[in-house]
Parts: structure tokens; sequence; C-alpha cells
């Protein structure tokens, strides 16, 4: 994801630890929703990770990022502005796929909260796994997680992670929990971004063990 961004702005209150300026704690966590799609869609290299910083933009931590967001107002924000396109050029640049509806109104919703610095949330809320599908529960994790680096051969070592098929190819040799766990003997994934949480985790091995159905 390369883009022309002017830098340097700055707030004088920033709000962190998940206070949106109003004491009440978002609904939108920085560090499980947040930054797991820049990671893998902005901070990557080649593009705006630590290394390359493309056109002088480092994605790859939360201040980096605030430079290219104004908190409470998602419309004026660079951020905003070049992933949905809007008279920019779009954001992640092809090949690379877009950001969907979904992600582009989460990132939205956590600048409208303050755009918070809000880390460990969520820690003390059960883990769901009555239902574990594919389609609701593991495309969602490697769409916010995963895709940025494996939807075109060029990028993620060749491996491809579009289809349900490409994703239980890896679940199934056993190429996906050895990654995500990050456990040795193989290359840890996301790569550059925080280890997946605990309950993603809970719910990858349950829709593995269950055979990475189709469901």
């Amino acid at each position: 994801m390369v883009a022309s961004f002017n830098s340097g702005c700055t707030w004088d209150q920033v709000p962190l630890f998940g206070n949106g300026g109003d004491g009440i704690k978002d609904s939108v966590c920085y560090q499980n929703e947040i930054e797991p799609i820049i990671s893998s869609n902005c901070a990557k290299s080649g593009c705006h990770d630590a290394n390359t910083q493309a056109n002088g933009i480092d994605l790859s931590n939360y201040w980096g990022v605030l430079e290219i967001v104004k908190p409470g107002s998602p419309d004026k924000s660079k951020l905003v502005s070049v992933i949905k396109g809007g008279g920019e050029e779009l954001m992640p640049p092809n090949p690379y796929n877009p950001l969907t509806t979904e992600q582009i109104s989460l990132i939205e919703t956590w600048i409208q909260q303050g755009a918070g610095y809000n880390i460990d949330c969520g820690t003390n809320i059960p883990c769901d796994t009555t239902n574990v599908t594919y389609s609701l529960t593991i495309r969602p994790i490697i769409d916010n997680h995963c895709i940025g680096c494996h939807a075109t051969t060029g990028t993620g070592g060749g491996i491809l992670l579009n289809t349900w098929g490409q994703v239980a190819d890896q679940a199934l040799n056993g190429n996906l929990l050895c990654s995500v766990y990050q456990e040795g003997g193989c290359v840890p994934m996301p790569q550059g971004a925080s280890k997946l949480s605990d309950c993603d985790l809970t719910k990858i091995t349950i829709w593995v063990n269950a055979g990475a159905p189709n469901n």
C-alpha cells in the first residue's frame, strides 16, 4: 500500500487506552481490530513498513497511523480518503485487494470514536466457539490478518489465501496452525504484527480439527 500522505499533523488531545475523549470505553479496539488491518494491508515490505516507509510514511506503529487520521473526523482523515479512493488513488493499489466495506467501516468507526490507542481489549469477554464456520468465523480472520500479503503470487511466499480451497490446503497440510501459533518450525504469521488472539487461535484450531469444512 503506497500513498503520498502529508504527515506532521498534530492534535492537542489524543485519546489513549480506549477512552474516546468522553470517558467511555471504545467499542472498536485498535490492537485487536484496527492494527491487524493496517499491518496486513499497508505496513508490509515495499509499502509502509518500518524499513520501506514509502513516501516517508511508516504505518507499522500507532503513532505513524495517527499522523494520517484526524481523531473524531473520519471524513477529514487521509487514511479514509485513500482506502475509499475518494478523489485519491485507491489504496492498497493493484494488484492488491481493496479493503472490504466492513474493514473500511471499522476504521471509520474507530476514528469517529477518537482513534484511541486501546489495547488488551476484551480480555474478559468469553470466547464464543459454539458455531465455528469458515464463512462467518475463519474468513474474517483471514481477511483481517492475512489476505493483505496472501492475495497475489508476488507476495506472501507465493501462498494464496483468497478462496476456501486455498485456505483449506494450508490448514490440512499443517502450515496454517504451525504459522499462527508461532512456536517454531514455520515462518510466524502474521509477520510484523501482533500474534493472533487466543480466541482466534482456538477458533482456527477447532475448524482445522473438524477437517477445514467449507461451511
